[in-house]
């Protein structure tokens, strides 16, 4: 079960610029059902776009010496479904949309036979580490990764609607092993926070017996270490949605599953 990784792509790739990464899921990745799990799939997603970036000689340890970096602000994902242990899969990425400082990324699972079987769109600010605000990228921060036509999405709001009457849950403190390389509570974590809001009885039934199939991250601020974490959550018709604020309501991430 060896792991490639192609800065170039052919036969199925979404884009000519996409990077892809082939693995077999990994039992670390698969929850009860023997499919791999939702913060799995983010996870796969986090690292295949890390290797492009450290691919391109644009990555982490290249950002950090600018004090720059790219900050994840919304993900979008769509799941037709869930792969299985020991399933071979791809993971792809491309960027679609460079403006200001901002930009899009779309990312895709394939299975063996090519068929997309998730698909997600992205988007991130570019921030000035330094001063902690966001700044225009040089050409030589976006060049390398090019644009390619994005994946059709359903359409989607702005942001994440959220209902007026959530029931607050445990609050979760920051600990060392939610920081990343960034000093933030790392992206996938949230996600990972929201889920374990809510008991399995009580999500909707297609979330309940198929896994959550429709996912909106909102990210506002990050969460760093000795923070303390509080989770409201609520189940609204399908969807099940977690509001993860500080102690006075500021809002770190809001988690959609539906």
């Amino acid at each position: 079960m060896t792991d490639t990784l192609e800065t170039s792509t052919a036969g199925g790739a979404p884009s000519p610029n996409a990077f892809e990464y082939t693995y077999h899921v990994r039992y670390s990745e698969v929850g009860r059902r023997g499919l791999m799990t939702l913060p799995a799939l983010i996870n796969a997603f986090q690292d295949v776009s890390t290797f492009q970036s450290e691919a391109l000689g644009v990555g982490l340890a290249w950002l950090r010496n600018e004090q720059r970096a790219w900050v994840l602000t919304h993900w979008h994902i769509v799941i037709d479904r869930y792969p299985s242990l020991c399933e071979p899969v791809t993971a792809g990425t491309f960027a679609t949309h460079f403006r200001g400082f901002t930009a899009k990324r779309n990312f895709y699972l394939r299975d063996e036979a090519g068929r997309l079987i998730v698909r997600a769109d992205s988007s991130w600010a570019f921030m000035d580490l330094a001063a902690m605000r966001p700044c225009r990228p040089a050409p030589e921060h976006v060049a390398p990764y090019g644009e390619g036509a994005p994946l059709e999405m359903p359409a989607e709001g702005r942001r994440i609607a959220v209902p007026e009457h959530l029931r607050m849950c445990a609050p979760i403190s920051v600990g060392p092993s939610l920081i990343d390389t960034n000093d933030h509570v790392n992206n996938c974590h949230y996600v990972q926070m929201a889920f374990e809001q809510i008991a399995r009885e009580d999500l909707p039934r297609d979330v309940r017996e198929r896994g959550a199939r429709h996912v909106r991250v909102d990210y506002r601020r990050a969460a760093v270490l000795g923070d303390t974490i509080y989770p409201h959550a609520v189940i609204d018709g399908d969807r099940a949605v977690v509001s993860l604020t500080d102690a006075e309501g500021g809002v770190f991430a809001v988690v959609e599953l539906r």
